[in-house]
């Protein structure tokens, strides 16, 4: 992309940001929501934390609950309805047919301490893919 100078303008984030994630993650507007954070945090652009994703894909708030499912780039609610896409996301998704800039991103607040979340026979399921779009934002869930 061209800025008004006729030079190539960076939409990446700067190298500090850029260092410490893993993905962007656009809603179904084209406008990118949060980052999801080398850390496995899910913080938005404004530094603050959102939820944390296990090692299974599993996210979850601070308080121990589960939210979302991430995978392939694809973060879903719990029924498998997407609530957004990241930079690659690979699998079953509704089309979006742009992606916004990504803003500029304020340094993540301290993390709060993770929630022991115990696994057992009612540990969630990973939910079906679905094709359609959440209703609801991740902090919504």
């Amino acid at each position: 992309m061209k800025d008004n100078r006729g030079d190539e303008t960076n939409l990446e984030l700067g190298p500090e940001a850029e260092a410490e994630e893993i993905d962007v993650i656009w809603d179904e507007n084209g406008i990118a929501r949060y980052r999801l954070l080398k850390d496995r945090r899910i913080v938005d652009f404004d530094g603050h934390t959102i939820a944390w994703v296990d090692e299974d894909g599993f996210v979850y708030d601070y308080k121990g609950h589960y939210k979302a499912f991430y995978e392939n780039g694809i973060l879903r609610d719990q029924e498998g309805a997407v609530i957004g896409q990241g930079q690659d996301p690979v699998g079953p998704k509704p089309v979006l047919p742009n992606k916004g800039l990504i803003p500029e991103a304020t340094r993540p607040e301290t993390p709060p301490t993770k929630p022991k979340v115990k696994k057992d026979k009612d540990s969630p399921k990973k939910p079906v893919a679905s094709l359609l779009w959440s209703q609801k934002m991740l902090e919504e869930l």
